[in-house]
């Protein structure tokens, strides 16, 4: 389907900077709006929106971390997590240019409900109480399996690693956020890296695209981090949990013929 290049003009600058600001703001769930609005929207298959997400995860993710800064970063769990989730990672951007893209977008829709239903229940606010030590055991499972996520379906981690960090680790949520982003940026950089090797049928109109929205998400995101405690957070999550389900309908739609996308 062809696209007006000035459509895209104007969908650059919306996506960017809404993607920025809710990544800024709850450390989740831009490169989840990524994916599915490039699809729909700019008429990308799966595994050019998945590219292009993963790009700007890493733009927006590195100006959310200096808008939050690192004082809430925990270092120790971000490189463990992060050492784990990247091999993790590089096998899931493996395995997704070998797969369907029907599979991919079912397996998509399916995270998008479990992300959605997850951001909408979780209810949980920074408490000034001491934080609990977390196993190593533990800190492995979970960097395998946002990694291998991450690099499958071109996620962004933070939509499986925030509940786990909040409900499974026991941080607070600003301390699971920020520790969240640099997870995010080491990860969706290595996924980027291993789909750029193996080749991603873009032209350079779609990276130019790509690379306007990315831009955009950074100013968004330092922006959006750094109004982070003065937003109701669970407000903000609800409202994009019902985002993300409306916008995985629209893929089942498409999956189902209902509707072209």
């Amino acid at each position: 389907m062809p696209r007006e290049s000035g459509g895209m003009d104007l969908l650059g600058i919306a996506l960017g900077l809404t993607v920025g600001v809710i990544l800024g703001l709850i450390g989740a769930g831009g490169v989840m709006m990524t994916i599915p609005i490039l699809m729909v929207a700019v008429d990308f298959t799966i595994v050019q929106a998945a590219t292009g997400s993963l790009l700007v995860v890493v733009a927006a993710s590195l100006a959310g971390i200096f808008g939050r800064g690192m004082a809430q970063v925990r270092l120790r769990y971000a490189i463990i997590l992060g050492l784990i989730g990247a091999p993790f990672a590089s096998l899931g951007s493996f395995i997704a240019v070998r797969l369907s893209e029907t599979w991919l977008e079912i397996l998509l829709v399916g995270i998008m409900f479990y992300a959605a239903y997850s951001m909408w229940n979780r209810a949980t606010e920074d408490q000034g109480k001491s934080e609990p030590q977390v196993s190593l055991k533990a800190l492995l499972v979970i960097g395998a399996i946002v990694g291998f996520v991450t690099g499958l379906v071109g996620i962004s981690g933070g939509v499986v690693l925030i509940p786990a960090m909040v409900l499974r680790m026991g941080l607070s949520i600003s301390v699971a956020t920020a520790t969240s982003l640099l997870i995010m940026l080491s990860n969706s950089a290595i996924a980027l890296i291993w789909r750029v090797i193996d080749g991603v049928p873009m032209n350079g109109d779609d990276w130019n695209l790509v690379y306007m929205i990315a831009a955009l998400a950074a100013i968004g995101s330092y922006t959006g981090a750094n109004f982070a405690s003065k937003i109701k957070k669970k407000l903000l999550q609800r409202i994009f949990a019902f985002f993300l389900v409306i916008l995985a309908v629209a893929l089942i739609l498409e999956l189902l013929g209902v509707w072209e996308l």
